[in-house]
């Protein structure tokens, strides 16, 4: 880790004020304009994070246009007077007619005239999209070698981001401050459908309402208690103007931050930065409506029967973000939970006494919250959970403790030492370290002290604690009673029955052509180096895999063991089971997890279908001691049956929900589809034969998976000399070890006719619909054609998928399709798509999904963008050290001796469409297609899907193993 140091106050520029900040690399910068500016160069990272942040989120939606906020994220993509028009002369006209006519229909009571009104405005619409462009923002994008495009609103703010490779920075800076001069919120309309699709998707996440529920009680009277999307009465009569006035409103210099961290000399870019962000017009931020506080006497109660498991939430007044007592709340919480499970709350959940708990914070610029809960203990053999008056009971007994101080001075130091660690740990990666800044702005924190967070955690006292701890952990507290039951959902959103715009295909704006011929500063590719990575036998198959690490004296120790469940079905649960495991004879699972927290390391157990991994973190000068405790554990493992019979009451009603989760059904469909039987969710222990596992049986199941080789995976600081003397002499590694005939790639099942499967969901408000189609064997020599048909087909916004689904239909939120490739050679590829849409929009979300993969549109201007999008995509995209040797053996199971992306640059350069529409004939053309929806029956005409194939009406009990 770079020591954070004071960098004092530069020398005023001519065109900027300067802001001291801490943190070598970091500098702030203020230009004239009022926009704030921070650069974080980094020579280490291959790439540049950009990112834009708004001081406006969904709280400061007008109380009558609520989602205005996320509105506008979404058509902040749409381009602007120069951006996305072929003749902004003649859209003007148009577009101005549009936001007429929706504040007429906004007025409008008369449910007919309505409706006329919105088919007048989908006219208009279309009629504006003969002179737009809407993809052109993410197309130019593209062009730059931009990775991630996205946006997220909060409550608070919003934010637009991307990644791209230093020698774009004058283009994204270009483009990225063009978008925020004159917006046009074109294709609207289309747009609003879309968010409609999500508002409906969201009804269907599970425990949503649940959320709701408590943000309207915890945050009574105050615009935290709405949704983020909106009230849908809002959602169903918007104002395009409202949304323009917003805009003007809070979209000023003055209230935005631009965030460059990566690759990058700050002599360089800041020119750029005032040449291009300056333009944008200056303006005095807005004030913010001030809200009163709930002002809460005593205990008060409130209780739903909304939750698909009983749980009990305490919430109690806490602070805004940012304000002095935020972190010392922050250890309260983490005496009380913590990611190491020292915590007295975590303690209830690791004997058995609840079957789970938790406490966190909700920090907010206005106010925040203080939230314990706690999910009551399950009775495996009369199945049924305590009470939630005992679960509340147990906590605030917990509670009790932490304000009468009775708290151990190690618990505290290990916390402290935890939470330092973590924040070592996030300046590894260039997207946390933006958000960091971000946050800062957005709550007007000191630099300085956010950057300081190690320090200021260090100071805190124990008397400190216990006076915080006092002050907030009151008698005057909500108790939220979340009861079993199915929440309400809100009305669906129908969509409307418009017809779809018709921008022109393959149009360049003037602005376009423009951006094309700007100068880009030539790249010479550096390549990755197998041999940074030290490999050598620690036994007779098992290797250690060695990566210095130079960031900071973290090490991450992982056993990659070769086996997983497809062999040994029940490690899964072995793996649960370990994770509160302590050492037999010696410590009980919270005592071994404080002796991990004082060395200020942490363990945990995973398993997937071919491995079972052992992941241990921590700092090298503890690394022997470490060691040690791991191989305690691992070989005299301690358990109890109250931590099994825990365990299997969370899988007990993780089976129970199931059925009734979409998102679950969703992937269950999707699994029956592709592996029939051997689908995870059928080919599984019953509850009857879990229930009859004894902890011998899990612990034992366990150790057999130990006797087979491993991979050691080792990031460190510490001389490779060192590492391999301590691991080989005090890891859990056995002689002889079994050989691994990992990893794995289970058969797919083989279709000879278009076959749907149907899987009926009355409650369902959108329909979930999955693609498939098996390809040929893996060939390493096509994979540019394999990444260039991603690209082209399911590129993010600028991919056909979502262009031709979402951004023209409005027919869906998601819209997806890749070709994806085995870990292994020789074994197939193959292709899957996703759309989720409304159950009676499902049939021609089907329809024009399989044209496209029957007739797939061609649009060979594309082809460039794509080279491009490529090239610099090989360049930047390099493993960190923390994932290097993993990610070079998985390269070198494909074949590669080196990094694939000297392979690939020459067959990019190569590249045609051609290359793309031949691929996409012998692999996808005319190929069978098997197709899988989960949707309500009402709504879905059986008869309709029979035109692609043959239809098999699936039932849960299908899907599901019994239970």
């Amino acid at each position: 880790m770079k020591r954070l140091c004071w960098l004092g106050i530069f020398i005023c520029l001519v065109f900027c004020s300067i802001q001291p900040c801490n943190s070598q690399g970091l500098k702030g910068f203020k230009l004239t304009n009022g926009l704030t500016v921070y650069i974080w160069e980094d020579a280490s990272k291959p790439d540049v994070f950009g990112m834009v942040g708004v001081n406006v989120g969904a709280a400061c939606d007008p109380s009558n246009l609520t989602g205005l906020a996320h509105y506008l994220e979404h058509v902040m993509f749409k381009g602007t007077q120069k951006i996305g028009t072929t003749d902004w002369e003649k859209e003007k006209p148009l577009y101005e007619q549009i936001i007429a006519k929706y504040d007429e229909r906004a007025a409008e009571t008369d449910p007919v005239k309505k409706e006329t009104l919105s088919k007048e405005i989908n006219k208009l619409t279309i009629e504006a999209s003969k002179y737009a462009v809407t993809n052109e923002f993410p197309a130019l994008t593209e062009e730059l070698g931009g990775k991630g495009l996205n946006a997220a609103t909060s409550l608070d703010y919003t934010v637009y981001f991307n990644s791209f490779p230093p020698t774009q920075v004058y283009k994204w800076l270009e483009l990225n401050s063009e978008r925020f001069i004159n917006p046009v919120f074109r294709a609207f309309q289309s747009e609003l459908e879309t968010v409609y699709e999500e508002f409906n998707r969201e009804q269907d996440a599970m425990g949503q309402q649940a959320y709701y529920f408590m943000l309207k009680n915890i945050f009574p009277d105050h615009p935290y208690s709405r949704p983020i999307l909106g009230l849908q009465e809002h959602l169903k009569n918007p104002r395009l103007k409202g949304l323009i006035d917003f805009y003007n409103k809070w979209y000023v210099p003055e209230n935005m931050v631009l965030v460059l961290v990566g690759n990058i000399k700050t002599n360089q870019v800041l020119p750029l930065i005032k040449d291009r962000f300056g333009r944008l017009q200056a303006k005095p931020s807005p004030q913010k409506e001030i809200y009163p506080d709930w002002e809460l006497k005593g205990r008060k109660e409130v209780s739903a029967k909304i939750s698909p498991y009983p749980e009990v939430e305490l919430a109690f007044q806490g602070v805004p973000s940012g304000h002095p007592d935020e972190i010392v709340l922050e250890i309260c919480t983490s005496i009380l939970t913590n990611s190491t499970q020292t915590g007295l709350l975590d303690k209830l959940s690791l004997d058995g006494d609840v079957m789970g708990a938790y406490a966190n914070q909700l920090n907010y610029r206005d106010r925040g919250r203080i939230l314990i809960g706690g999910i009551p203990y399950f009775d495996v053999n009369q199945r049924r959970f305590n009470s939630l008056k005992s679960t509340e009971k147990m906590l605030l007994n917990e509670i009790k403790k932490l304000q009468n101080g009775e708290i151990e001075e190690w618990l505290l130091n290990s916390i402290k030492g935890s939470m330092i660690r973590h924040f070592d740990l996030s300046f590894e990666s260039s997207e946390t370290k933006a958000n960091m800044i971000v946050n800062a702005f957005i709550y007007n924190e000191d630099i300085g002290n956010v950057l300081n967070y190690k320090e200021k955690v260090a100071s805190i006292t124990l008397e400190q604690v216990k006076e915080v701890a006092k002050k907030y952990f009151t008698d005057d507290y909500l108790v939220l009673q979340l009861q079993e039951g199915k929440a309400a959902k809100a009305a669906k959103l129908d969509k409307p029955k418009y017809d779809p715009i018709t921008p022109q295909r393959g149009a360049k704006s003037a602005y376009a052509q423009y951006f094309e011929k700007l100068p880009v500063k030539k790249e010479v590719p550096t390549f990755c180096n197998f041999d940074e990575v030290q490999i050598r036998k620690v036994n007779e198959r098992s290797k250690l895999f060695y990566t210095p690490n130079k960031e900071n004296n973290i090490f991450t120790l992982i056993l990659k063991y070769g086996i997983g469940t497809e062999q040994m079905p029940n490690l899964k649960y072995a793996a649960q089971l370990m994770n509160n495991a302590g050492i037999m004879g010696q410590y009980d699972a919270q005592q071994l997890k404080q002796e991990f927290s004082r060395l200020n390391a942490s363990c945990r157990f995973n398993v997937d279908d071919s491995y079972l991994y052992v992941i241990m973190e921590g700092y090298e000068n503890n690394l022997q001691e470490s060691c040690n405790l791991l191989t305690r554990q691992i070989l005299m493992p301690k358990l109890e049956d109250k931590q099994l019979n825990n365990m299997l009451g969370n899988e007990i009603q993780t089976r129970r929900m199931e059925e009734e989760n979409v998102n679950v059904l969703n992937n269950a469909a999707f699994q029956y589809l592709r592996y029939h039987d051997k689908s995870e969710y059928i080919d599984r222990p019953s509850i009857e034969k879990l229930v009859e596992l004894t902890i011998s049986d899990l612990t034992g199941e366990f150790s057999r998976a130990t006797d087979y080789e491993a991979e050691i995976h080792y990031m460190g600081a510490l001389p490779f000399e060192d590492v391999y003397s301590v691991l080989s002499k005090n890891l859990p590694l056995k002689a002889q070890e079994k050989a691994t005939s990992s990893p794995v790639v289970k058969d797919r099942v083989k279709y000879t006719e278009n076959t749907i499967y149907f899987l009926p969901e009355n409650d369902a408000q959108q329909s979930g619909i999955y693609f498939f189609v098996e390809g040929k064997p893996y060939d390493r020599k096509d994979e540019v054609i394999y990444d260039a048909f991603n690209q082209y087909f399911d590129g993010g916004f600028n991919g056909l998928v979502m262009q031709e689904v979402r951004e023209f239909r409005s027919m869906a939120y998601t819209a997806a399709g890749n070709v994806i490739t085995p870990v292994l050679p020789g074994k197939d590829i193959c292709f899957w798509g996703y759309v989720g849409t409304q159950a009676d929009k499902s049939v021609e979300a089907i329809e024009l999904y399989v044209n496209l993969l029957k007739e797939m549109p061609e649009y060979s201007e594309r082809i460039d963008n794509i080279k491009e999008f490529l090239t610099q995509m090989v360049i930047t995209d390099k493993p960190d050290f923390r994932s290097a040797s993993m990610t070079y053996e998985a390269w070198k199971r494909l074949g590669y001796t080196e990094d694939p992306a000297k392979e690939k640059l020459p067959m990019i350069q190569k590249l045609t469409f051609e290359d793309i529409l031949n691929f996409y004939k012998n692999n996808i053309k005319d190929k069978v297609i098997a197709i899988a929806v989960v949707g309500d029956p009402k709504r879905i005409d059986l008869k309709q899907l029979e035109k692609y194939g043959k239809v098999i009406k699936l039932s849960k009990s299908k899907v599901f193993s019994s239970r």
